[in-house]
């Protein structure tokens, strides 16, 4: 199924949103793909093949895009034509947050949703400051009702804060006691990859995909780490939730990295290291 419309830098804000409608409707339907590159790549590049390296540079096949390879059978003997079919949150940061207009119109659609689930006697104004209060105040109180943890809170403020175009800080896991952070302490309890993590020797999946400009997200990045067999999930007991689960790098994986204990429950938090990252992101990328 199709939207009908091709957009360009002439477009204009009605027909743009047309589109972006259009392609709401169209993800509703359990379409993970519902975007045709052929109808937004001009909103940006100049030609086609820019665009397709851009895409297959900077993002994931069968995660961000899929790729479908019309007439294979050609009988003219010419070359297969391709098309490169987007999900959502690709197009999002591909195409339309590298134009300014294009991206204010698709924040009315894709993003009014924030808005609107929030009570109404809470809802944001035009103030900017309303209506980060606004959402800080609808996340906390959803967090203190379901008493969630703070992965969860932060993948919250994530939904909220996008459409704001506010920053959202990096989560240290929840596990970690405030002995294993204050530095002027001299615990012989600390683990010792500690000073490596606070020195930057070792960092973040997160950090470390900001440094190298991917647009993946950690969450997108450590299932496909899983996928290579560079990070297990280890299910483990919890007192106050039956079992929990954290990632840890396999013998595989420690050529990049290291776990870094993180409190007296002997969790890891998979850290690694910046100038060996770039080739295990060109590992994880490849099919």
């Amino acid at each position: 199924m199709e939207t009908n419309l091709i957009l360009s830098k002439e477009s204009s804000e009605s027909e743009i949103k047309r589109y972006f409608n259009a392609v709401l409707e169209l993800s509703k339907s359990n379409n993970e793909f519902p975007i045709n590159l052929d109808e937004v790549w001009m909103l940006v590049y100049g030609r086609k093949s820019d665009a397709a390296e851009a895409l297959q540079r900077d993002f994931i096949e069968n995660v961000d895009y899929k790729v479908l390879r019309k007439n294979p059978q050609n009988s003219n003997g010419g070359r297969p034509s391709i098309e490169y079919r987007l999900s959502v949150s690709c197009m999002e940061f591909f195409i339309a947050r590298k134009v300014r207009p294009v991206f204010e119109v698709y924040r009315q659609v894709f993003h009014k949703t924030t808005a609107q689930a929030l009570p109404s006697g809470n809802r944001p104004t035009d103030s900017l400051t309303e209506q980060v209060k606004a959402s800080l105040a609808w996340v906390e109180g959803v967090a203190g009702f379901l008493n969630l943890d703070n992965p969860t809170k932060l993948e919250m403020l994530k939904q909220v804060a996008g459409p704001l175009g506010m920053p959202v800080p990096v989560c240290v896991p929840m596990h970690a006691p405030a002995d294993k952070i204050d530095l002027t302490t001299n615990r012989r309890d600390r683990d010792p990859y500690y000073d490596l993590y606070i020195s930057g020797k070792i960092k973040s999946a997160t950090k470390l995909l900001r440094e190298h400009g991917s647009k993946m997200k950690a969450r997108t990045f450590n299932k496909l780490l899983v996928e290579k067999g560079y990070l297990e999930v280890v299910t483990v007991p919890s007192d106050t939730r039956g079992q929990r689960t954290y990632n840890k790098i396999t013998e595989a994986g420690l050529e990049f990295g290291v776990n870094l204990s993180i409190g007296s429950q002997k969790d890891v938090w998979p850290l690694w290291f910046p100038d060996r990252f770039g080739r295990l992101l060109d590992l994880v990328k490849r099919s």
